[in-house]
């Protein structure tokens, strides 16, 4: 197991890490990625990215600012939480992905990207990624 460390730089941002996915996989022999981000206040999502999408990432962080209010009134917060908000967009997104691997390369679709989806940020964050 490979583990990466990613660094934000804003409280919800999305983060392109295919690359990194990609090189943390090196010449293993598998047929499946697996990437995982051991945080609550984190996600991982697979979205388009690159010519024609270029605004996509910056799209999805405002729609979960909009979906999912800082100011609301949070019930776990009550109990200490000071980042209620970035557990229920992390709750909207994945904590884990498996991709296909073929020829020693993701297979993702043309215009896609893993993505991990800070909430709480900035940070420093992990992920674990595996090749099965």
């Amino acid at each position: 197991m490979r583990e990466l460390s990613v660094s934000t730089t804003r409280r919800t941002e999305l983060v392109d890490v295919t690359g990194e996915v990609q090189d943390a996989l090196g010449s293993g022999d598998g047929r499946l990625a697996v990437v995982f981000v051991p945080h609550t206040t984190a996600g991982l999502v697979v979205q388009a990215h690159g010519e024609g999408a270029t605004k996509v990432a910056a799209d999805i962080e405002r729609a979960l600012e909009r979906i999912v209010g800082e100011t609301w009134s949070w019930q776990h917060a009550d109990e200490g939480d000071r980042n209620p908000w970035s557990h229920v967009r992390a709750a909207l997104t994945a904590s884990s992905l498996a991709i296909p691997v073929v020829d020693g390369r993701l297979a993702l679709g043309d215009l896609q990207a893993i993505f991990l989806c800070e909430f709480d940020g900035p940070r420093t964050r992990r992920l674990l990624v595996e090749l099965v």
